[in-house]
């Protein structure tokens, strides 16, 4: 393969893309500054065909409406590794969908990988080994200019994945499981190029950690959660740049500490910011205690024979993907399972095709009835105590 070129210029992109959008199939991938900025972004866009490998700088070619044609066209076939990461990119930064996806790192795990990162699943199926640094890995891929050794790195990642795609595919055929993938991978897409849900409670709320504290302790780490947020983002700074949660988690618990004598509060961010954040702690102390709502229980307080027919089902899961030598959390969802053994009187609401969503087409074709089997046996032996609503 010839050695990779870097497209830095707008007149070299338009040139090259149409050229691209009449390739059968691209390999993908982006590096992100995302360990070193507040919001990250894509910062270099690899793409591979049969024979050569493009570097793009997004940072410099301002106008990728092209890239943007050719990952919407699902005739131009697109393989990632691992694609969760840079189908959100695409669409939150470009609004940019992606149609036609292949994922290498979803692939193996159907061909029974347990951890399938890029460089184990070459060794595996290609005998290839490619270069993986930890420096490049935690490398600021905003920083320019790029040297050598960093375009190397990253041109790897595509180099090999259209003949590892052709490998995972033929063995996914031997083995009748490449429409698992297949499906698997259409989900991808739907996923990547979807607004994601506001979640249901505020971002401080969701900090590991912040559910030890107390009322009025949460209302200081509040403040200083609020604090840390606009730093970072006047900064340009990830926010744990800024102030690590243990930090925040302390300052809530003690916030008469002296600041210069808490662990790991920087002696910069004094300099920097000490007169906003004193501030802040001010606030929290001064601020009504905060009182987290109550989470409702999913399934109330279960019985025992709800938790004999969970342990039936998840025997089952566990029985089958040994048997097939897959992770079983691969063959039916375990939140699915959990409806099913509360109320297995629901089969099926649970197994129609407009029912449970996280409910895959393959799995209802390959596994329902099987499973709706140990669910009879097991809702027979441990019968439900009354049937709930």
């Amino acid at each position: 393969m010839n050695p990779p070129q870097l497209i830095d210029r707008q007149q070299d992109w338009n040139r090259i893309a149409p050229a691209l959008a009449r390739e059968p199939q691209l390999a993908i991938d982006t590096e992100a500054n995302s360990m070193y900025a507040y919001r990250g972004r894509i910062c270099l866009i690899q793409i591979g065909t049969a024979n050569r490998s493009l570097l793009v700088d997004p940072l410099a070619v301002a106008d990728l409406s092209a890239l943007g044609a050719i990952l919407a066209n699902p005739a131009v076939g697109k393989i990632l590794h691992g694609s969760d990461y840079d189908l959100r990119c695409f669409y939150r930064e470009y609004g940019f969908p992606v149609a036609g996806l292949f994922d290498t790192e979803t692939a193996a795990r159907f061909l029974g990988m347990v951890a399938p990162n890029l460089a184990a699943v070459l060794r595996e199926y290609l005998e290839v080994a490619i270069p993986k640094s930890r420096r490049w890995q935690k490398s600021n891929w905003g920083l320019r200019p790029l040297s050598a050794p960093a375009l190397e790195y990253a041109a790897a990642d595509v180099q090999h994945l259209i003949p590892l795609a052709r490998e995972l595919r033929r063995r996914l055929t031997a083995v009748d499981r490449l429409a698992w993938v297949q499906e698997e991978c259409v989900r991808g897409e739907q996923a990547g190029g979807a607004d994601l849900p506001e979640p249901a409670e505020p971002p401080f709320l969701r900090v590991k950690g912040v559910d030890r504290l107390e009322p009025a302790e949460l209302a200081v780490f509040k403040e200083l959660f609020d604090f840390r947020e606009e730093e970072a983002r006047r900064l340009d700074w990830p926010v744990y740049r800024v102030m690590r949660k243990e930090t925040m988690l302390h300052l809530a618990r003690d916030p008469e500490d002296p600041l210069d004598a808490v662990p790991d509060l920087s002696p910069q961010l004094l300099r920097r910011a000490g007169g906003a954040l004193r501030a802040a702690l001010r606030r929290g102390r001064q601020a009504e205690p905060l009182h987290r709502p109550p989470r409702p229980r999913r399934n109330g307080f279960p019985g025992r024979d709800y938790q004999e027919r969970l342990n039936r089902l998840k025997q089952w899961r566990r029985d089958k993907g040994a048997a097939l030598g897959l992770d079983p959390a691969l063959l039916w969802p375990a939140a699915s399972l959990e409806r099913l053994a509360q109320r297995p009187h629901l089969w099926d609401t649970e197994l129609a095709e407009t029912g449970a969503a996280e409910i895959r087409h393959w799995q209802r074709q390959q596994f329902a009835p099987e499973l709706a089997a140990v669910l009879q046996a097991a809702a027979r032996q441990y019968p439900p105590a009354a049937t709930p609503e």
